[in-house]
């Protein structure tokens, strides 16, 4: 009895990354609401686009940093990788944010907004600043632990929160100078980290670089593939029928994406506690950490697939307002898809753990394709509506491939 009390407090400590999770979805999600009740759906169009190029990037910084750095990092020097992780970072932020603001400036007429140069700038500066902050969070999982990540996320998003509420902004450029600014302590956290000074040449710390993307490839090869799949229809929304529908779209889905408050907690602290507990205890005990898992998180679908089923008219209206009221139905088929995505995204981490990498990229290349073939059926018949309904083909379509491939390397 006494023993099963300990592994029960144990647990509940372990919980206390949720509270880090919530600071961060739920900061997120009230940034995509404020913005909702106080731009108008051609600015919060705008916004959804930012946000759209902010999570393409978070994408490759997990992929090409934090996704190799959970399973390496208990069999590297921490100082030195942690340094060698932290100046990648950097390098990547600038060309990176630079590379996204230009493609906004020369493109961004096919999708209904075209920054002024005021915008493309602070739009640069934020992107460069929030993958800063990012990092620092991230990486503290790995090297840290979870309240170091925690005072992270702390310091920026009840500032970023508090920032909104207290200016009001209705137009973009003043959206993304309060985004910027709340990110800027953490960021200087990771530019110190970077600049670092260690014992090692930089030849040395070249190869180390090199070494760590070298085993991340697989990984970056397949984040492309996940943001298209997940944005493909916000952009051929967009596309069709103008940046008024993908704030519907976005906005609405913002709410299902509250979920992230479990889903991050999956590729940051459950990530990096599996790693360990394979290196350290073997497969058997990797498989009943995840079971757990996954019992947590069908009953976490099930509670909120109920409370949409009987309010989800309200719950838009509360959180988003009037105006995006109409469009509940978003939310009831946005949470059927994220529940399978769920499914699959368990069985990719864990078998990435396992060390079969490909896993995860079959079921982006797959998905790749059925968004696209999804969103050319559904999106010119039902418009938003049908967006979101392509979100469920392509949790399906990944569930699938996955289970497939996994069969097959089992019989080999």
């Amino acid at each position: 009895m006494i023993e099963r009390l300990k592994f029960y407090f144990r647990s509940t400590r372990k919980l206390i990354s949720l509270i880090d999770q919530a600071l961060v979805s739920g900061g997120n999600f009230l940034t995509i609401a404020i913005c909702a009740h106080v731009l108008s759906l051609s600015e919060q169009g705008k916004f959804t686009y930012i946000f759209a190029s902010y999570i393409a990037l978070l994408l490759l910084n997990v992929a090409g940093i934090f996704q190799g750095a959970a399973v390496r990092a208990p069999t590297q020097d921490q100082v030195a990788y942690k340094t060698t992780l932290a100046r990648l970072q950097s390098l990547q932020a600038l060309i990176f944010a630079a590379l996204v603001s230009g493609i906004w400036l020369g493109a961004g007429d096919l999708f209904g907004w075209q920054p002024t140069h005021q915008e493309a700038w602070l739009l640069c500066i934020f992107l460069i600043l929030q993958q800063l902050a990012d990092f620092d969070r991230r990486a503290a999982y790995i090297f840290s632990g979870t309240k170091r990540a925690i005072l992270s996320s702390f310091i920026l998003y009840p500032a970023r929160i508090i920032g909104f509420f207290a200016i009001q902004p209705d137009t973009i450029s003043e959206v993304l100078v309060i985004l910027l600014l709340t990110a800027f302590i953490p960021a200087t956290a990771t530019i110190i980290t970077a600049s670092r000074s260690i014992r090692q040449n930089i030849r040395i710390w070249v190869n180390a670089m090199r070494e760590h993307l070298s085993y991340s490839q697989l990984f970056i090869a397949g984040t492309p593939l996940v943001w298209l799949w997940a944005y493909i229809p916000v952009f051929m929304l967009g596309m069709m029928y103008g940046k008024e529908q993908v704030a519907l779209l976005g906005s609405i889905r913002g709410i299902s994406n509250m979920a992230n408050v479990l889903m991050e907690q999956i590729e940051t602290k459950v990530a990096a506690d599996w790693g360990r507990m394979h290196y350290g205890k073997g497969a058997p005990a990797l498989e009943k950490a995840v079971l757990r898992l996954l019992k947590i998180g069908i009953i976490f679908w099930l509670l909120n697939l109920a409370a949409i089923l009987l309010y989800g008219r309200e719950i838009v209206k509360f959180l988003l307002g009037s105006l995006y009221a109409p469009h509940w139905n978003l939310l009831l088929i946005g949470w059927v898809g994220y529940g399978l995505y769920f499914f699959a995204r368990i069985s990719g981490i864990k078998h990435r753990t396992l060390g079969a990498n490909q896993i995860e990229f079959i079921g982006n290349l797959s998905a790749v394709a059925a968004s696209f073939a999804a969103s050319f059926a559904l999106i010119p018949a039902w418009g938003a509506t049908g967006a979101s309904a392509v979100y469920v083909v392509v949790a399906l379509v990944i569930l699938s491939s996955q289970a497939y491939f996994i069969k097959r390397l089992r019989r080999k």
